[in-house]
């Protein structure tokens, strides 16, 4: 018999008494930290190079280093910390793992060898991993129900901007740095913002606590770790939500990842020009994270099944804008099919975690969005960077240089997986709900 999940806790009194301004101010601070997330994680693509030729590294290392040892990494510290941040004061778990990643991008200008880069690249994954579940789930709870999918694609749009601001930057700073103090630079400042966001940042926690100490009164206990898996493996929906964040990771970082070379040996772009990829990545990713955001929030809000049809549509729609990039003949017609694509596939982010919300109680939140972050990271970053460069080998004897187009073009195919798990996982809400109201009326 499927486990039940638990009711999810509606937000509190001492959330509901935070100012707007405070609220605000949170989902600020969130955003930037958000920013300097992707910031610090791109750094080392856009540095590969002069790693590679001071180290005499080959291409294999390189993709140990920047995608499977980060993505291994990244999941199996997310959970763990996200367990602490269920359980205790998030802006300090945030603050924490900031300066932790920080001081580790920082150290990896400071690497003699690629070991060294290998281990500054595992701390700065322990560190993301931490600070996303633990801002989500405070912004999530601050924030009324009505705004709660707008929020969370704010934040996400932050990380889109993060992701192209980090090969903007990096590329600029490189200009007149070497790759060395490239890193310090980009690393240092992520200290100064840890500090703000433990000092101003909302925590209704702590008003809770006090009252709790006042009043001989107790937090809920956090839910067991055991009792979370057996509500996540026994509610359907969050299984699909599983699969979804297998698959559709895994098209979005092979596109991602493979996105410049394909452009430069494809269509002869010089480095100047793939820069156009950078600011594709910034339109199609923000704008698809508002719009999912606020479509969510007006349609979303009494009808929590509709965020997994938002996010299916988004997944069909991307999907012959996917084959356009990878088969135009014309580049900067490619490029366009590619904002589009990203638009439409990120329209899934921030709906499923507002749905996966809506299914586990809030003392679980954090450990949940950190169990979604790893599977993501770990099968996009992880995985699809590798498959799409092994499809592309594959490939090579039949197609030759044009081996790359009919490797992303098999990594599309991720998007009809996901789209198919989103209209399951709406069918499972659905189903959920009519037995609900069955149960109500007898």
């Amino acid at each position: 018999m499927a486990t039940q999940p638990l009711p999810a806790r509606p937000q509190s009194e001492a959330a509901k008494s935070i100012s707007p301004f405070r609220r605000n101010l949170t989902l600020a601070l969130i955003g930037l930290v958000a920013i300097i997330n992707y910031v610090d994680r791109q750094a080392f693509t856009v540095l590969m190079e002069d790693i590679k030729t001071e180290f005499v590294l080959n291409d294999t290392v390189l993709g140990l280093i920047g995608g499977l040892v980060f993505g291994v990494i990244y999941a199996l510290a997310a959970i763990p910390i996200a367990r602490i941040a269920d359980r205790t004061d998030r802006p300090l778990v945030i603050a924490i793992c900031l300066g932790f990643w920080s001081l580790a991008t920082a150290a990896c200008g400071l690497a003699a060898n690629a070991w060294h880069i290998a281990i500054a690249r595992m701390g700065i994954a322990v560190g993301e991993s931490g600070s996303g579940p633990a801002g989500v789930a405070l912004a999530a709870e601050i924030f009324p129900d009505n705004r709660r999918v707008l929020v969370l694609g704010t934040i996400q749009a932050a990380s889109s901007i993060g992701l192209s601001v980090g090969v903007v930057l990096t590329a600029w700073l490189a200009t007149f740095l070497s790759w060395r103090h490239t890193f310090i630079a980009i690393g240092l400042p992520g200290i100064l913002l840890a500090l703000l966001v433990y000092f101003l940042a909302a925590e209704p926690r702590r008003k809770e606590k006090l009252e709790a100490s006042s009043s001989s009164k107790t937090d809920d206990a956090p839910i067991p770790l055991g009792e979370a898996v057996r509500i996540i493996a026994g509610t359907p929906a969050l299984r699909w939500l599983a699969l979804l964040c297998i698959a559709v990771p895994m098209t979005g970082f092979g596109f991602l990842m493979w996105g410049p070379s394909f452009l430069q040996r494809v269509h002869g772009f010089n480095m100047q020009e793939v820069t156009w990829f950078g600011w594709a990545i910034l339109a199609g990713l923000v704008s698809g994270n508002l719009t999912a955001g606020w479509l969510g929030d007006r349609y979303g809000s009494r009808h929590p099944r509709f965020n997994a049809i938002l996010a299916a549509s988004g997944l069909l729609i991307a999907v012959p804008f996917a084959a356009g990039f990878a088969l135009l003949p014309n580049a900067y017609a490619a490029i366009a099919c590619f904002v589009v694509l990203k638009f439409a596939m990120t329209l899934w982010m921030a709906p499923t975690i507002a749905l996966t919300f809506t299914l586990v109680p809030v003392r679980m939140r954090a450990t949940i969005n950190s169990l979604m972050n790893a599977i993501v990271i770990l099968s996009g970053i992880g995985f699809g960077f590798i498959v799409a460069g092994a499809l592309s080998d594959a490939y090579s004897q039949a197609f030759g240089a044009s081996s790359l187009r009919y490797a992303l073009l098999t990594m599309s195919s991720g998007l009809i997986v996901g789209a198919f798990a989103c209209i399951m996982a709406a069918r499972s809400v659905a189903r959920a709900k009519e037995k609900e109201n069955a149960t109500v009326a007898i």
